[in-house]
């Protein structure tokens, strides 16, 4: 299952697997009502997506485009 939640500037995408809960992207407010996406690797580090700073709407949908196979249950 997918939550997200606000963490200052940021809002993180987690999965929910079994007791664990994974933090799998983010995205920054760059500008009012404009963000940038970015994953966390294996070595746990922030890289960024590949993607134009949009809309919340936008960077969710290239987000959950992008990163399907991390989302699946």
């Amino acid at each position: 299952m997918a939550h997200v939640r606000p963490y200052g500037k940021h809002l993180l995408i987690q999965m929910q697997r079994d007791d664990a809960v994974d933090t799998v992207a983010r995205l920054t407010e760059v500008a009012r009502n404009k963000y940038t996406a970015a994953f966390r690797s294996h070595t746990g580090r922030w890289e960024p997506l590949p993607a134009p700073v949009a809309d919340l709407k936008q960077t969710a949908e290239l987000v959950t485009t992008l990163l399907a196979p991390y989302l699946e249950p």
